[in-house]
């Protein structure tokens, strides 16, 4: 726009209403005019019967109230109560009809679920607004004819309410709860002053909290579930995206459109708020049409408002004031004349005090003290007041008889009650008070005057002027509903100052997006969340803010041109820019990984930890420069340890004081008498820096906090507070951060802080003093006594008394120690390799129960193994106890539960380690164990593996001469592997141990050394023994084509569902089972003739001797070999394995000579190569960190396998259906929802309609497969029907369909490899034990082995997604060969039983000589720590396998 010297515009160019608000063009210069020409330039635009005063010591501008036209206030229709449903009409209980703005909303609010804005004046009535979209939900889920909510209701839907302050959630709260009380509906508070627990969150219909309060709870995905939950969510004052805060209201209403869109849910969006000048903005970014948007101007106010505008003319400041003050007061005195009361707003505590009490003095100058009392009888009656007597304040005891008071945030909470009460009671006439009271508390008066307008703005550390919209909320105060005709709001500035409210009056700023200031700590938390992964998506999520909204509008408060915008509509390169920017600021913090060139970001520890604990990106980079705790400093030591911490506690608190988050807390003049005095009496730690600073102030008051020292300055109370809630949530973060990063030293400090700021009490005192009720006479007398929780366990309550001298309180302590949480620990360590120590820790909870001491819930403990200096981490992890947990069984004297886990080695050893499990909440509550491992008998590292030969590959029809035999392999040439073992398998009868990666082709070593059989013996039949009936019965069905159908072997499956008579088993050449149906049939092995015909044995995937199944394994080998012997016959044996560490143990068991038949080729020997990724989840519930782990596994899809098949491993049913169902989610939301579809299969160039895929989905019986197949996803599971699983595999291997979501048992099960497999979670529920255990490392290889496709693919990739705390154990042993150790002694009286049942155990010597043959001999010898043996020396191994058998026969 350009305009003439006069202001007249000589050329406008297209704009909106909005922007004609932003113009305001002025003829002169700013520094050539004078406030009395604007004010002249500002009548022009004021209503007609604006008043105008000057007088000598200030200029008056009086507005009259604004009000509808009487035209318009009749044809207004009220709706009345009893037109509502009935139901409806309890919600309005006192009310006969709506006002004039409720009316209005009423269609749109409960007759529509569409999103809602209502811009109305203060006390227009906005909360009943709220009420209507509230009924809307509630009739969806309500019994008409009961009135009410049925039971169980609140699991189906949530309305959250989000309120601007604590003080209004608790306000709303009451509000809604009363109301609604008779529906059913149950109504909470969760802020933080107001915890709910999972069970409450769960029973709750609707929650008020406020908006930093719900970003925390939606930014964690363990809380996903609660979000996807809610239906209705009601933003108060959304005017306040204005503020500092308004960048959260942005954040939380982009995070809700988003689910909204990604998991097609319906969650309906009120927004209440003030009159805006850009109310269609805001309507834009919270997706409202025109239909829901409803503006109300000031005329709509229940109560007419008449505004008076006065400048203070004096130049100066002392004079200023005084005029002030005077004017204050007569206009004060106007108002008690005519009977109101009033309310003065002033911008500091200080100030309310100092305020109140110079009313006072000014009207006992003028003789007007009884307009204030009252009268001499009124103030009596306040005085003798019991309220007024019980007030902490002595300046307010002395203030409320006198008929005024005041109110601020510094003052006590009973204190700021008794003043509303007494207010709204009329016995308090005038109250002083800061601007909180117009936003958290609804108190309005007839008068209302703001006095002064210069405030302190902490975040820009200077004095700035009042904002217009504080203003508003102030003025929405003046006028009480149903006593008024009419209110008066005054504000008093000076005279400069004037213009610019009336300005603002007539022409309100729009609101401007906060947003960017906030921008790395928002888009940290959307990367922890896993809803942005790089800039692009980063970009789509910034789309739903008001920032965007408004940079388009007012591109220049942005930084950007008109020029810029117009080159650039959609705001790309700009949102680029600004993130880009940002997610350098958050890589600066170690927050996220961003690399620069591809735009990702990747989430690390530290960012969150800051996301979750609600911590600014400043307050990280502090702790991580100040506690070197950054991953460079880590990375920098050679030896692979970690850099030691050591930080006095006098400097812990002293960068605690320094958080971003205090910025705002200053230190006032007043206050540093009482802070001097608090560091003497209440802070043993030094405060650094000294106290004269605000850092000073933050450590004085938090070790006041602490100390429970009695504050005594009023304004010092609510600072106190403020830095006691956020100095506990910052030192949770810290702890949290240097335990994951291995610093145990300074973990055990913060953690012991945070305890202490909980308690609010320091380490050095009793332990006992952590229960309510107990004496401070008695805490002193333990104290004094040096009587330890250790000392007062051993003596019984009598002793107690005796040595407190109080025989009485003997009974209270003991009962007291006995509910003390205790744990005794048990440790037991196997060492695996010469690197990896696993240990088994036994926990015995020691201590009783008590629920009014620890509550219903669960208590938290942390479990971690550190080094014997104590200051390096080994192992850390969480464990939830509960009351059924710590009760013990019927037999036993304590509960006990088992934790394993593993360490590393280094050597040379360390004399021992710590184990320590300390409790998360009490202070004291610690258990620690030393285990030796100095003297630990590592196994040997000498393993040899099979080097891999450069041998031309073997030609199929070459080498098998016999057509029918080499017909059943479907390729040309053996590969690397098969043909280096070729000749030992196919042309001798030596046995073979081949161990060799998952996928390098072992079946067909197998399938050599059966044609060897059928060709040279056979007589003689093959038993195949799989691990798993799975695997069994994949083999059988493929073997009935190969030997049964083309070379007309009689093939007999032996498992669980298939039982033959054994006249087939006699018949059969070749018998697959499983370990469990061969040890049961071959006890009686004398009279089984099928038993003996047995010439060639293979035991698959054999190195699962170790797992749960092991022993059944190994008993049957054992067994084998010594009817072998029995029947002097040879009995050949093929073993088939992954890599692994001690081969040659397992070769010599099994009597295979090397090296001709032991060939064990390195982990990285694949015939496709095979790219490994793992990638660690905090978390210690299982289902959130699952559902974290889903957008990674899109985006592992996304990134290594776009095109070819995908295999995802999942460990459950339900976490088939779930994995598939946010895959779908996540290409919906990348407008790509069937991307996994292929309508034609690229390995075949098979064809598949639309027509073809409905008929195939039509036979489909599981909902949820059909479901997903549409997408392109399959599900493969033990409880899908036949036929639905044969659909999937043949869809899978056609490649119509991309990805499947399959349990382990797949694995195992079908051959049907994909180019990318991700394994999402490591653990599986074992109902067994009633909690999630770990899969057996062979299972994760087994898995990660379905990657990469022979023939097809030239690598595969494995993305192997882990707790934590694994995450170093599955880097060791996915790329090192795996030693396998027997299990038998664990299940060896089963075992032996049979034995003695079968005849073949009839003497304690006959035992021992059954266990030689055991692998479990041979490893004792090569791993005695490993089985707990002190010696390998002959005595000492007889000694400890006689103490094995006796054990055996004691449970026998």
């Amino acid at each position: 726009l350009t305009f003439g010297p006069r202001g007249t515009a000589q050329q406008r160019a297209p704009h909106d209403a909005q922007l004609d608000l932003l113009l305001h063009v002025q003829s002169l210069p700013q520094s050539q005019r004078s406030a009395s020409q604007e004010l002249n330039e500002m009548y022009a635009a004021l209503p007609p019967a604006t008043q105008h005063l000057t007088t000598k010591e200030f200029e008056e501008v009086t507005v009259p109230a604004e009000e509808l036209p009487a035209e318009e206030r009749r044809a207004a229709h009220l709706l009345r109560i009893e037109a509502l449903p009935a139901w409806a009409q309890l919600a309005f209980e006192g009310y006969r009809q709506l006002n004039r703005v409720q009316s209005q909303v009423w269609e749109s609010a409960f007759h529509s679920n569409q999103n809602l804005l209502v811009c109305a004046p203060t006390g227009a009535g906005k909360t009943n607004v709220a009420m209507s979209a509230v009924l809307r939900e509630l009739a969806q889920h309500v019994d008409e004819e009961a009135r009410c909510l049925p039971p169980q209701s609140s699991h189906d839907f949530k309305i959250v309410y989000v309120a601007p302050m604590k003080a209004l959630a608790a306000e709303m709260t009451a509000t809604f709860g009363r109301r609604l009380r008779t529906l059913g509906v149950q109504v909470r508070e969760f802020t933080g002053d107001m915890q709910l627990s999972r069970r409450e969150l769960d029973e709750t219909h609707m929650i008020v909290t406020t908006p930093e309060k719900w970003d925390v709870v939606t930014r964690k995905s363990s809380d996903g579930a609660l979000a996807t939950l809610v239906r209705l969510l009601i933003i108060d004052e959304v005017h306040l995206l204005n503020e500092d805060r308004g960048s959260v209201i942005e954040s939380l209403v982009a995070r809700t459109l988003r689910l909204v869109e990604s998991a097609q849910v319906m969650i309906r969006i009120v927004g209440l708020s003030a009159t805006l000048p850009n109310y269609r903005d805001v309507a834009e970014f919270l997706c409202v049409r025109e239909s829901g948007l409803h503006y109300f101007g000031a005329a709509y106010r229940p109560v007419p408002l008449q505004q008076q505008f006065v400048g203070m003319r004096a130049r100066n400041t002392v004079q200023r004031l005084k005029d002030t003050n005077q004017t204050c007061f007569d206009r004060v005195c106007k108002s008690l004349r005519e009977g109101n009361q009033a309310m003065i707003f002033v911008h500091s505590r200080k100030e309310t005090v100092s305020t109140a009490e110079m009313l006072l003095e000014m009207a006992e100058e003028a003789g007007e003290l009884e307009l204030f009392t009252g009268g001499s009888a009124q103030a009596g009656k306040r005085s003798s007041s019991s309220g007024t007597k019980q007030v902490r304040d002595s300046r307010l005891r002395d203030l409320l008889p006198m008929g005024v008071g005041f109110h601020n945030a510094g003052m006590l909470r009973p204190d700021r009650s008794l003043v509303e009460r007494l207010f709204t009671e009329g016995q308090c006439r005038v109250i002083c008070c800061t601007a909180t009271l117009a936003w958290g508390v609804n108190l309005p008066a007839h008068t209302v005057i703001i006095k002064g307008t210069r405030l302190y703005n902490a975040a820009q550390g200077c004095f700035v002027e009042l904002g217009m919209l504080d203003v508003l909320q102030i003025f929405g105060r003046a006028g009480r509903p149903q006593f008024d005709t009419f209110g008066e709001a005054t504000i008093i500035t000076e005279h400069a100052q004037l213009p610019r409210y009336l300005n603002l009056l007539t022409k309100q700023l729009p609101i401007e997006s906060r947003f960017i200031t906030r921008l790395p700590d928002h888009l940290n938390a959307e990367v922890v969340l896993g809803t942005v992964s790089n800039l692009a998506e980063a970009c789509r999520w910034l789309q739903y803010t008001y920032l965007v909204v408004r940079m388009r509008k007012n591109p220049l408060v942005y930084g950007l041109t008109y020029e810029q915008l117009m080159l650039d509509p959609d705001l790309q390169n700009a949102l680029v820019k600004i993130l880009r920017t940002a997610a350098q600021t958050l890589q600066e913090c170690r927050m996220v990984r961003f690399d620069p060139h591809t735009g990702t970001l990747g989430v690390t520890e530290a960012g969150r930890i800051a996301s979750h604990f609600y911590i600014q990106h400043e307050t990280m980079r502090l702790f991580l420069e100040e506690l070197r705790l950054d991953e460079d400093q880590l990375e920098e030591l050679e030896d692979g340890s970690m850099p030691v911490t050591d930080i006095s506690e006098a400097r812990l608190l002293y960068l605690v004081a320094q958080a971003s988050e205090f910025e705002q807390v200053k230190l006032r003049d007043e206050e540093v008498s009482e802070l001097r005095r608090l560091s003497q009496n209440a802070c043993p730690i030094e405060i650094k820096g000294g106290l004269e600073t605000a850092h000073g102030k933050v450590n004085v008051l938090l070790q006041a906090h602490i100390s429970r020292a009695k504050v005594k300055e009023f304004s010092l109370i609510s600072d106190l507070n403020y830095i006691a809630d956020n100095s506990g949530r910052i030192l949770r973060a810290l702890f949290e951060f240097a335990l994951s990063r291995g610093k145990s030293s300074l973990a055990r400090l913060l953690l012991r802080y945070g305890q202490m700021v909980e308690h609010r009490l320091w380490y050095h005192r009793h332990p006992l003093a952590q229960f309510v009720g107990m004496h401070a006479d008695l805490l002193y007398r333990l104290e004094n006594c040096n009587a330890s929780l250790e000392r007062l366990c051993e003596m019984d309550a009598s002793d107690i008394g005796h040595l407190l001298r109080h025989p009485r309180s003997g009974d209270m302590i003991k009962r007291y120690v006995s509910h003390f949480p205790h744990l005794e620990l048990e440790a037991q360590v196997q060492p695996i390799t010469r690197t990896v120590l696993r240990i088994r820790l036994t926990i015995y909870p020691s201590f009783r129960w008590e629920k009014r001491y620890h509550g219903a819930g669960s208590m938290r403990w942390w479990v971690w193994v550190e080094d014997h200096h104590g200051r390096r981490l080994y192992h850390s992890e969480q464990l939830l106890l509960t009351e059924l947990m710590c009760k013990p069984k019927r037999d036993e004297e304590y509960a006990q539960h088992q934790l394993t886990f593993t360490v590393p080695l280094v050597e040379p050893l360390p004399p021992f380690y710590f184990i320590s499990v300390l409790n998360d909440r009490w202070l004291g509550a610690e258990s620690s164990l030393e285990v030796p491992i100095r003297d630990l008998d590592l196994p040997s590292s000498d393993e040899e593996h099979t080097a891999l030969l450069d041998l031309q590959p073997l030609q199929v029809s070459q080498v098998i001469p016999d057509p029918k035999q080499a017909s059943i392999f479907k390729y040309r040439h053996f590969n690397p592997i098969q043909t280096q073992a070729f000749h030992t398998l196919f042309h001798t009868d030596e046995n073979v141990l081949l161990g060799a990666p998952t996928g390098s082709g072992k079946t067909v070593a197998a399938e050599l050394a059966i044609l060897r059989l059928l060709r040279e013996h056979p007589d003689q039949s093959t038993l195949y023994i799989g691990p798993l009936k799975a695997l069994v019965d994949e083999r059988g069905k493929d073997w009935r084509k190969k030997f049964g159908d083309r070379l007309g072997c009689r093939v007999c499956e032996f498992t669980g569902e298939h039982s033959p008579d054994p006249g087939v088993l006699n018949r059969a050449q070749l018998i697959l089972t499983t370990p469990e149906k061969w040890d049961g049939v071959s006890r009686g092995w004398r009279q089984r003739p099928y038993v003996r015909r047995v010439g060639l044995v293979v035991l698959d995937e054999v190195h699962l001797l170790g797992a749960d199944r092991g022993p059944v394994l190994e008993v049957v080998v054992a067994r084998m070999r010594h009817i072998a012997e029995h029947l002097q016959q040879r009995v050949r044996v093929v073993a088939l394995s992954t890599a692994l560490a001690n081969a040659t143990d397992l070769a010599d068991w099994l009597v295979v000579r090397r090296p001709l038949g032991l060939y064990n080729f390195l982990p990285s020997l694949r015939p496709v190569q095979l790219r490994v990724h793992i990638a660690g989840f905090p978390g210690k519930h299982y289902c959130p960190r699952m559902a974290s782990m889903n957008k990674p596994t899109y985006a592992a899809i996304c990134q290594h396998s776009p095109e070819k098949p995908v295999l995802v491993f999942v460990s459950s049913r339900r976490q088939t259906r779930l994995t598939a169902l946010d895959l779908i989610a996540f290409a919906a939301h990348d407008d790509q929802p069937r991307r996994f579809l292929r309508q034609q299969s690229p390995r075949t160039g098979q064809l598949l309609s639309e027509h073809e895929l409905e008929a195939m989905l039509e036979r489909v019986r599981d909902a949820s497969l059909r479901h997903t197949l549409a997408f392109g996803i399959g599900l493969h599971h033990a409880g899908l029907c036949r036929g639905d699983k044969e659909l999937v595999e043949m869809l899978f291997a056609r490649e119509h369909v991309q990805v499947l979501v399959s349990t382990s048992t797949l694995a195992w099960g079908v051959n049907l490899p994909a180019h990318l497999v991700v394994i999402k979670g490591t653990e599986f529920f074992d109902p067994a034990q009633h909690q999630y255990v770990d899969y057996p490392i062979t299972d994760v290889l087994q898995m990660m082995g379905r990657a990469g496709r022979p023939q097809f693919d030239t690598s595969g990739s494995a993305v192997v997604l882990v707790h934590q705390p694994k995450k170093s154990f599955y880097k060791n042993f996915i790329y090192q060969p795996f030693p396998v150790e027997s299990s038998l002694h664990q299940q060896l009286a089963d075992h032996l039983n049979a034995e003695v049942a079968g005849g073949q155990v009839r003497t304690h010597q006959d035992a021992l000589d059954y266990l030689t043959w055991t692998f479990l001999y041979r490893r004792l010898l090569r791993n005695p720590s490993y089985y707990g043996l002190e010696s390998t020396d002959p005595k000492s191994v007889a000694r400890h396998l006689s103490q094995l058998i006796d054990t055996a026969l004691v449970e026998l």
